[in-house]
């Protein structure tokens, strides 16, 4: 007997998991920084370090340190503007190649995959909003150093990404690391003015390190058990549910699953005022259809056939394990021991990075 199937929004749907998500700048989270004044730090009188691309003993200067008071303010601007001036260029060129010095890690991975998407599918690519709404930098002598900063939608006025910066060395710029729009969450973050970057798996003071935290995340998007208690939120409920619709779709023909793993980028991390702390991680999850009835057919659409066929509104049938896979970049808020659940902060659109078809596992060949 031959069934038949069809599941045609897979790609769309995943890729959009993030619309059911209310834009309420009233439900998201409200960041503030504490900033102590000039004074405080340098007695009005500055650090006496280099401004960014003034000459100091026959090199041009780098970022260096962002210090507190006025100077910080000033050398955030310097830092944000260079970096958003680096993204000017990589959307006119459509390639990050040549502001490698300014853009790093899951950003970049991120930036060069949406580009090659819009060439695949015809799509726009979402510009990264660099205007400073709050930021806060890490004042630790050890790297990486880690800055925060909360951007403004110019159309409201309010937070609406979580733009993450990172500086390795001291002679190195500060570069994009990551970004993440803001997600409703119940979570009041502030940063304290001597804030500091966390090593990955210090637990001292918080409910869980960060590198447990993102790792049991990848965990929980696979629908496994976790030691740590997340808040809920909209990316691993949206995934739950489309694993269960598909496999219902599916019926006797196939399978469905979602596996994530927590990718070898970061975690980057940095103290609340609260004891707690702020990270981002970097996840890739697949989700898989595997066609496990002979004879049977399963055709998918959208974009996972226009992938697979290179043409605009194919179809293809799936020959015997279908893997989609996309990248996301999440934060957290991870409260102080005994201050409740971690909590999903903010969540980028999952990228769409590759589909592929294991035809070894066709049953029709068994």
């Amino acid at each position: 007997m031959t069934v038949s199937r069809k599941y045609w929004a897979l790609a769309a749907a995943t890729a959009l998991v993030l619309s059911a998500c209310s834009n309420d700048a009233n439900e998201l989270p409200s960041p503030s920084v504490e900033t102590p004044s000039a004074s405080a730090t340098d007695n009005g009188e500055g650090t006496g370090e280099p401004v960014e691309g003034e000459e100091t003993g026959g090199e041009e200067a780098t970022d260096d340190t962002v210090e507190q008071g006025e100077n910080q303010s000033l050398r955030a601007d310097q830092v944000l503007e260079a970096i958003s001036e680096a993204l000017d260029v990589a959307y006119e060129e459509r390639s990050v190649e040549n502001v490698m010095d300014r853009v790093t890690g899951p950003a970049r991975r991120t930036i060069e995959a949406g580009f090659e998407n819009s060439d695949r599918f015809g799509t726009e690519v979402e510009p990264i909003a660099m205007t400073d709404a709050d930021s806060t930098w890490s004042m630790s002598t050890d790297f990486p150093r880690v800055a925060m900063v909360f951007t403004e939608n110019p159309d409201t006025g309010s937070n609406h990404q979580l733009v993450v910066l990172s500086q390795v060395e001291g002679r190195e710029n500060y570069k994009l690391w990551g970004y993440a729009d803001l997600v409703p969450a119940d979570a009041e973050i502030t940063f304290a003015a001597d804030t500091q970057s966390i090593a990955k798996d210090d637990k001292e003071g918080i409910a869980a390190p960060a590198i447990q935290v993102v790792t049991e995340y990848a965990q929980l998007l696979s629908g496994d058990e976790t030691n740590v208690t997340f808040e809920g939120d909209s990316l691993a409920t949206s995934l739950s549910e489309q694993q269960e619709s598909i496999s219902e779709s599916l019926g006797e023909t196939g399978t469905a699953s979602v596996n994530a793993e927590a990718l070898d980028h970061g975690p980057m991390i940095m103290a609340t005022e609260d004891g707690g702390a702020v990270t981002m991680g970097y996840f890739n999850y697949d989700v898989e259809i595997d066609r496990t009835s002979a004879g049977s057919t399963i055709t998918v659409g959208d974009e996972l056939a226009q992938w697979l066929t290179e043409e605009e509104d194919s179809t293809y049938d799936v020959q015997g394990t279908l893997t989609s896979t996309y990248s996301v970049m999440v934060a957290f808020y991870i409260p102080p021991q005994g201050g409740g659940n971690v909590q999903v902060i903010a969540t980028s659109s999952p990228e769409l990075i590759e589909v592929a078809d294991d035809e070894s596992t066709n049953p029709d060949d068994e």
